[in-house]
C-alpha cells in the first residue's frame, strides 16, 4: 500500500499547496514542475514491469499494475505534465490580452486538475471491477470542474449534461459490475469475486449468462464515458467549453481510463468465450462510432468541437482494438492519438486567444500571422488523421491488418471509407485556418513559446511512426484455440 501511496503522494500535495499557495505565478510554474518530477517518480517506480521483468506490481488486494496499465499511467501523467506546463503560458497569454482569470479560478483549476491526476492513476492500478468502477466515478467529478472553469452559462450547460450523461452511463457500468460478481457466485468459482486476475484463472468456471449481461451493461456504460456513439453527447460541449490545457486532458487522458475500463471487463469475456456474439458487438460498436464521428467531422463550424468529433473517431479505432482482443494495439492507437490531439487542443486554445472565436469561418490567414503556429497545426492534423510517417498511421494500418487476419472484411472496409472521409475533412478544415489573408486583429503573446509543447508532441508521435516494428504490435489470435487467448490475455493481466 505504500507503493501505491507513493504514486499519489505528490499530485496529493500539489493539489493543497494551489490552494494555499498566494502568488498564481508560483503556483503555476511549481504544478508543471511537480507533474515532470511525478513522470520520473512513475517511470522509476514502474521500471521493472515496463521493461518486462516483473510482470505486475501489487499492492493490496484489488490493487495492481499490470504492464498494459503501467503503460497508461507513464502516458497520463505525461500528458498532464505537457498541459500544465502549457497551462502556464495560456494564462499569461489571457492577462496579456486583458482576460485575466481570478485568483480563484486558477486554483481550483490547478486543485482539480491534481486530483484529476490521482482519480486517473488509480483508475490504471485497479484489478478489482469495483475499485474501477470507483476510479472512473472520481475522475468524472474531479475533472468537472475543469469543464465548468469559463464559468458562463456554456460551460454550466455542458458540465450539466457531461455529470448527468456520464453518471447516467457509470451507473449502467455499476450494474454490469453487480452482474458479474453475480456470474462469479453463480458459477463453479471456488470464491465470489471481482478481481480481473482471479476471473480470468477461473473464467470457464463463471456463470456466462449472467456474466455476458454484465459485460454488454460494461460496455455500455464505460462506454458513455468513453464516447462512443451515439452516446457521445457530452463530449462535443465538454471539450469546446473547458479550456484547452483541460480540453487536451479530457480528449489526451480522460478518455483512455474508460476505455481501459472495457478493456478490463472484455478480458474476462475473452477469456470466458472468445466467440460469443457480446463479444463481437466491442468491434461493432467501434466501427460504427468511427463511421459516425468522420460524417460528423464534415459538417463542424467550431474548432474546438472539430477536434473533439476526431476524439470520438479515434475512440471507435480504440474499440475496435478492444473488439480484436489486442492490447497492445489498444495502447498503440491510444499514445497516438494522446500525444497529437494534446497538441491540436493546445493550437487550438493559441488561435482562439489570438482571433477571440471559434468558429472557422472566421478563422483564417495563420501562416502569415503566426507561421510556427499554421506549421504545427499543419502538423498535428497530418498525425491526427493518420497520415505516414506519423504514429497514427502504423497504428491504423496495424488495425486494419489485424482485422483482414481475423475476416472481418465488412468491418476493415467500413474503417477504411471513415478514415478516408475524416482524413479529407480535418485536412479541409485545417487548410482554411491556415491559408487565406491575415487577420488584422489577430493579437498572440510569445508566439515560439505557445508551440513549444504541441511541437514536442507532434514530434514524438513522428518518433513513434518512424521508430515501432508493427510486427510486435500485432499478435493475432485463433478462435479455435482458446487456451492461446487466455495465454495472451495473461500478458496484460494481473495473474
Amino acid at each position: 500500500m505504500n507503493e501505491f501511496g507513493s504514486l499519489l503522494f505528490l499530485p496529493s500535495i500539489a493539489a493543497i499547496l494551489s490552494l494555499v499557495i498566494q502568488n498564481l505565478a508560483v503556483t503555476r510554474k511549481f504544478c508543471a514542475i511537480a507533474a515532470w518530477i511525478q513522470l520520473v517518480i512513475v517511470l522509476s517506480m514502474l521500471s521493472q514491469i515496463l521493461t518486462g521483468h516483473v510482470p505486475n506490481l501489487p499492492f493490496v488486494s484489488g490493487l495492481a499494475v499490470d504492464r498494459l496499465g503501467a503503460c497508461f499511467i507513464v502516458l497520463t501523467t505525461f500528458v498532464v505534465a505537457s498541459c500544465l506546463t502549457h497551462a502556464d503560458y495560456f494564462f499569461q497569454a489571457a492577462a496579456n490580452r486583458g482576460d485575466e482569470y481570478s485568483a480563484n479560478r486558477v486554483k481550483v483549476f490547478y486543485a482539480s486538475t491534481n486530483i484529476f491526476l490521482m482519480a486517473m492513476t488509480t483508475v490504471f492500478c485497479c484489478d478489482s471491477l469495483g475499485y474501477l468502477w470507483i476510479a472512473i466515478e472520481a475522475t468524472t467529478l474531479s475533472s468537472a470542474p475543469l469543464v465548468y472553469f469559463e464559468r458562463n452559462k456554456y460551460a454550466l450547460e455542458a458540465t450539466w449534461k457531461y455529470l448527468i450523461v456520464c453518471s447516467v452511463g457509470i451507473a449502467f457500468a455499476l450494474l454490469g459490475t453487480v452482474f458479474i460478481f453475480a456470474a462469479s457466485q453463480r458459477g463453479d468459482i471456488q470464491a465470489a469475486t471481482l478481481n480481473v486476475s482471479e476471473l480470468i484463472a477461473g473464467a470457464k468456471a463463471l456463470n456466462f449468462p449472467l456474466l455476458r449481461l454484465g459485460f454488454i451493461f460494461c460496455l455500455l456504460g464505460y462506454g458513455t464515458k468513453a464516447g462512443i456513439f451515439p452516446l457521445h453527447t457530452w463530449l462535443p460541449d465538454a471539450h469546446s467549453e473547458a479550456p484547452a490545457p483541460a480540453s487536451a486532458m479530457l480528449s489526451g487522458s480522460l478518455l483512455n481510463c474508460a476505455l481501459f475500463g472495457i478493456w478490463k471487463v472484455s478480458t474476462v469475456i475473452l477469456a470466458a468465450n472468445p466467440t460469443a456474439p457480446s463479444f463481437q458487438l466491442v468491434s461493432v460498436l467501434g466501427t460504427i462510432t468511427v463511421l459516425a464521428a468522420s460524417l460528423l467531422i464534415i459538417r463542424q463550424h467550431n474548432l474546438k468541437r472539430l477536434w473533439a468529433y476526431s476524439s470520438i473517431e479515434n475512440v471507435g479505432l480504440m474499440i475496435f482494438a478492444i473488439g480484436l482482443g489486442s492490447g497492445p494495439l489498444f495502447f498503440l492507437q491510444a499514445v497516438n492519438h494522446s500525444l497529437a490531439k494534446v497538441a491540436l487542443f493546445l493550437l487550438a486554445g493559441n488561435i482562439i486567444q489570438a482571433t477571440g472565436t471559434k468558429k472557422l469561418n472566421k478563422l483564417h490567414g495563420l501562416m502569415e500571422n503566426a507561421p510556427s503556429w499554421a506549421a504545427a497545426l499543419a502538423l498535428g492534423s497530418l498525425a491526427v488523421a493518420g497520415a505516414p510517417p506519423f504514429g497514427a498511421f502504423v497504428a491504423e494500418m496495424s488495425l486494419l491488418t489485424l482485422s483482414l487476419t481475423d475476416h472481418r472484411y465488412v468491418l476493415a472496409l467500413t474503417i477504411t471509407i471513415a478514415l478516408a472521409i475524416s482524413f479529407l475533412g480535418i485536412l479541409s478544415h485545417t487548410g482554411k485556418v491556415i491559408f487565406g489573408a491575415g487577420k488584422p486583429n489577430f493579437k498572440h503573446y510569445a508566439e515560439k513559446r505557445a508551440v513549444a509543447i504541441p511541437v514536442l508532441l507532434v514530434l514524438c508521435s513522428l518518433v513513434i511512426g518512424l521508430a515501432v516494428d508493427t510486427a510486435t504490435w500485432m499478435p493475432g489470435y485463433d478462435h479455435k484455440h482458446i487456451s492461446q487467448i487466455q495465454r495472451k490475455v495473461a500478458e496484460v493481466s494481473c495473474r
